[in-house]
């Protein structure tokens, strides 16, 4: 499975990219930074999947997850979110499917 990683952080890289990079499948992009540029990136590359880590900026990761969900391109794509409160799960829960980090491991093992 191709998978797009969103994942905020100041680093190059980050734990949830560390393990995806390690399992079976293609990272086909990922984007640590900038929600517009994971926007345009999700179009280029058409993953199979996309997992959003929002535990850190929640409202940043819901609105590129949203915007990437209006998108008739990629509205068809299944998102995966990790990390977030229930409350900010509930948000979400209509674009995709929220799981823990342990839940997401398994998915991908």
């Amino acid at each position: 499975m191709k998978l797009f990683i969103i994942d905020w952080s100041k680093d190059n890289s980050t734990p949830l990219l560390d393990y995806c990079k390690g399992t079976g499948h293609t990272i086909a992009g990922h984007e640590l930074v900038d929600g517009a540029e994971a926007y345009r990136k999700t179009a280029k590359c058409k993953p199979d999947a996309i997992v959003v880590n929002y535990s850190v900026r929640p409202l940043h990761g819901r609105a590129t997850a949203e915007q990437i969900f209006k998108r008739k391109m990629t509205s068809e794509i299944p998102i995966y979110f990790i990390g977030g409160a229930e409350d900010d799960n509930e948000k979400v829960e209509h674009m995709g499917l929220c799981l823990s980090e342990e839940e997401l491991y398994e998915l991908l093992d």
